[in-house]
């Protein structure tokens, strides 16, 4: 990625921030950003059997992509790229489950929900994973997700062509349990 294009994408972020009711879990240093809100959506199922209904209360995850642009930043190879997002994962869920634990409404919380194309292995650290419906709402985030992948992917457009085959939407989800049983722990 070019440094014009992400010094752009930085003011659009910083301006998307003030819009959002998104926070951070610790600026810096934490990839994920969050909001506490109640669930839309079809039931989910967890991998360890529990149910994140409507109107449940979740912490939707948003990878800061535009964090996660300027770490990548020069950064050529593609397989470098996706060890570098799970080790920024896997070094932030610890914190996230400690964020999550140190909430007033804790006790309330039934999972984290997040919608990505970056779903292949998300299993393994805990997730479960399921498709979107794709209403208006999906379409323009999967839009969105794709022209993000042109900007930080090494391959660029060739990946950007490639993604709306190659890469459907999923929503990935964890129950707070599962997070807290995997996480947690590593923080005491």
């Amino acid at each position: 990625m070019n440094s014009a294009a992400l010094l752009l994408w930085g003011i659009w972020d910083s301006l998307y921030q003030r819009c959002t009711r998104l926070q951070y879990v610790d600026k810096g240093s934490n990839i994920f950003r969050i909001v506490l809100l109640r669930y839309r959506g079809e039931v989910l199922t967890t991998a360890d059997n529990r149910h994140i209904c409507p109107g449940d209360l979740i912490l939707r995850l948003h990878i800061h992509n535009y964090r996660f642009a300027q770490l990548c930043k020069g950064v050529k190879d593609e397989t470098r790229v996706v060890l570098l997002l799970r080790r920024e994962i896997l070094s932030s869920l610890p914190q996230l489950a400690q964020y999550v634990a140190s909430l007033p409404q804790a006790d309330q919380v039934k999972g984290i929900v997040g919608t990505t194309m970056l779903y292949k292995g998300v299993t393994r650290i805990g997730y479960s994973v399921s498709d979107v419906p794709m209403n208006w709402f999906f379409r323009y985030k999967k839009w969105y997700l794709r022209y993000l992948l042109l900007l930080v992917h090494p391959q660029g457009l060739k990946r950007f062509r490639q993604a709306d085959v190659s890469q459907p939407l999923k929503r990935v989800y964890m129950s707070k349990e599962e997070l807290f049983n995997r996480y947690l722990s590593s923080t005491s």
